[in-house]
């Protein structure tokens, strides 16, 4: 649910606007890479500068991908995955 909700919020709302305001796909990855970015400063792991980095690369990448797969479902597929790492590795630490 996580990978569906951020996805629908930090790249699908913001590749929709831009394509459909004929602007330059390059102006949503910018935007998902620098809000999602933010967002993940305040995370858990890794948090800060670090965090904000990885997740703005991420936040960049998916975005990419959905300009130029056309589709929604790749980023959701490599954000799912992730997410089920990630959260695999926080159980383990904290079970």
């Amino acid at each position: 649910m996580n990978s569906f909700t951020e996805e629908v919020i930090f790249r699908l709302s913001y590749t929709t606007i831009v394509a459909n305001d004929q602007g330059s796909p390059r102006v949503s990855e910018f935007l998902s890479a620098l809000v999602f970015g933010g967002i993940h400063y305040f995370g858990i792991a890794p948090s800060g500068i670090a965090g904000a980095l990885m997740a703005g690369f991420i936040g960049w990448f998916l975005a990419k991908s959905i300009n130029e797969t056309k589709g929604f479902f790749w980023a959701w597929a490599i954000h799912f995955a992730q997410d089920v790492v990630i959260l695999f590795f926080l159980f383990m630490r904290n079970g």
